[in-house]
């Protein structure tokens, strides 16, 4: 990769599922080396070698998927919901690893500190990209399983791991036919171990328990998330899916274990997260989008949920 200066424009994702948000300063966020690739639509990486230029905050939304980053050189600051994380490369190590698996979409934003140098990699893959490469039941309950819940975890991958991260890192900007193939064939081959790590953890973490796997039920979920945007009784929830609304409450109680209107709740108030960063709404208006009347009963239906309050979830992703 050829050292230069790096704008907020070269850092833009070329997924249209990443969604970033534009920074207002003109001025370079990085001086050094940087690299974005995207792989047939659903994964990415990107390989950063630099010096971070300015104290900055980059948001975007993370749709479903997993994150998989490679830290040799600084320390990264991020928030990612509604908590704040801290990944640094320790003394001794070669490379410091994390790993966020995300089941829905969510805020990431990146804090960058003017001066820190930051040698990294990262790995992104949707979930949607995963599921569609499932060749038969198992290999969808592993998916499954990965996805069952959001997480965000350290871990210490291995020197062939590491050794392929440091080679996607080393490789330069050339966009010939040979450099794409070596880099899309190391990210692949990255990615399944990874892929097999991540599993591990959650199989460790879980003691091998059975998750769900019903695939009417994720269907009837995603049924529901359609409608989300345009209408708001249950009653219009259930016309726009030719049910009855006590066919879609006993029929979604019976899949998940949860009442409709909860999830419908729930699903609204991660929606008003990305109306206060992403579309830089204020609460009132945030509050009226997601159902409320009052601004008090979304405050703590939010604080509730999230265990934050909606000023104090702007204020974490946006530091700076």
């Amino acid at each position: 990769m050829s050292e230069h200066d790096i704008y907020m424009n070269d850092i833009q994702p070329l997924s249209p599922a990443l969604n970033f948000i534009q920074q207002k300063n003109a001025s370079p966020i990085m001086s050094g080396q940087f690299r974005y690739n995207t792989f047939q639509n659903g994964l990415t990486s990107h390989a950063t070698d630099a010096v971070e230029e300015q104290d900055a905050d980059i948001t975007t939304e993370l749709p479903a998927g997993i994150s998989f980053n490679f830290l040799f050189a600084g320390t990264i600051d991020y928030s990612f919901g509604s908590n704040k994380y801290q990944l640094s490369k320790e003394k001794g190590l070669v490379v410091q690893g994390s790993v966020i698996v995300n089941n829905t979409d969510e805020i990431l934003t990146r804090h960058l500190t003017s001066g820190m140098h930051i040698r990294k990699l990262n790995i992104f893959v949707e979930q949607q990209w995963l599921t569609s490469r499932c060749q038969n039941e198992t290999d969808r309950q592993v998916i499954n399983d990965i996805f069952h819940k959001q997480i965000v975890y350290p871990w210490q991958p291995a020197q062939q791991a590491t050794e392929k991260a440091d080679a996607l890192i080393k490789l330069s900007n050339e966009q010939t036919f040979s450099q794409n193939l070596t880099s899309e064939h190391l990210t692949m081959e990255l990615l399944g171990y990874c892929l097999d790590e991540v599993y591990r953890q959650v199989k460790s973490e879980q003691g091998q328990e059975n998750f769900d796997n019903n695939n009417t039920e994720s269907s009837l979920k995603a049924k529901v998330d359609t409608c989300l945007d345009s209408v708001y009784t249950l009653a219009d929830i259930a016309l726009q899916l030719n049910m009855s609304v006590s066919t879609l409450q006993r029929q979604f109680k019976k899949n998940y274990s949860l009442n409709v209107s909860v999830y419908i709740k729930k699903r609204r108030l991660e929606a008003a997260k990305k109306s206060l960063l992403v579309n830089e709404l204020s609460i009132g208006e945030v509050a009226y989008n997601a159902g409320y009347n009052h601004s008090s009963n979304f405050i703590n239906a939010f604080k509730k949920s999230f265990n934050i309050t909606p000023a104090a979830y702007v204020k974490l992703h946006k530091i700076r």
